[in-house]
């Protein structure tokens, strides 16, 4: 259930760690097919969750997505919500630029809508 992706000039470097209890999103996305990039991150958080795991922490860094990426993050923080809604401890520190607007407006949209893990919107700074 661990996976660890190298960031390329369209992905971004994902880690998760189940033994630290971390996954870590890095970089920028714009990845060509970005169902498939994500689909196997999914796939391995499913399988996190299914382990029996208490707790995740997440941090997002990302400095660029485009709009096909923003669905799938979108996607990517319902799983964490839903996982959070089962009883799993989810915080999700999402990092921005601070001269980035629409980062933020974008991880402020998320947040406003996630019910039951932690979003911290943060400055990278």
């Amino acid at each position: 259930m661990d996976l660890k992706l190298d960031a390329t000039s369209r992905t971004p470097a994902v880690i998760l760690d189940s033994a630290g209890a971390h996954l870590g999103i890095s970089g920028e996305s714009y990845p060509e097919d970005v169902t498939g990039f994500y689909a196997e991150l999914t796939s391995a958080l499913n399988a996190y969750f299914e382990s029996g795991a208490k707790t995740l922490t997440t941090q997002i860094k990302l400095t660029y997505f485009n709009s096909s990426s923003a669905r799938a993050l979108m996607e990517l923080l319902e799983l964490l919500d839903e996982a959070a809604g089962a009883g799993i401890r989810i915080t999700v520190n999402w990092f921005y630029d601070p001269d980035d607007d629409i980062t933020r407006e974008f991880a402020e949209d998320i947040a406003a809508d996630v019910a039951n893990a932690k979003v911290v919107i943060c400055d990278l700074v």
